[in-house]
């Protein structure tokens, strides 16, 4: 089995070159590493690939049917504060800034942000 039990995921986004850039941004921050023009791996394996949305209606709603939000994990809380300074700095949108969620685990600590779509994204470590 490979270091990673769980393969990819693809995104449809509404403006690919937009999601691109901020994509890259993020997922480099994290380390992961550029696999082609359109797609990422963690350093585990796991694959983020984006694709152009063919439909742009109704678009993304959090909590419809669909994606509820893509957690990637971190190996130190100080990694989520890091990354919380450099998406404030790089102006993108923080759901909600670095907390503790003890409902989760004793460790859990996370931060939600929001890609160009609004889509969910969550950055944690437990």
């Amino acid at each position: 089995m490979s270091k990673d039990p769980l393969g990819h995921i693809r995104l449809a986004v509404s403006d690919l070159t937009r999601s691109i850039e901020f994509y890259d941004k993020v997922l480099g921050k994290l380390g992961c590493e550029r696999m082609d023009a359109k797609g990422w791996a963690t350093p585990e394996g796991f694959g983020i690939w984006l694709i152009q949305a063919a439909h742009l209606e109704p678009g993304y709603t959090f909590e419809a049917p669909g994606l509820h939000h893509l957690c990637l994990k971190v190996k130190s809380p100080l990694e989520v504060d890091t990354l919380h300074d450099f998406l404030v700095a790089a102006g993108i949108r923080i759901i909600d800034a670095p907390k503790r969620y003890p409902q989760y685990t004793r460790e859990y600590y996370a931060i939600f942000f929001a890609d160009p779509d609004g889509m969910k994204l969550e950055v944690s470590y437990y």
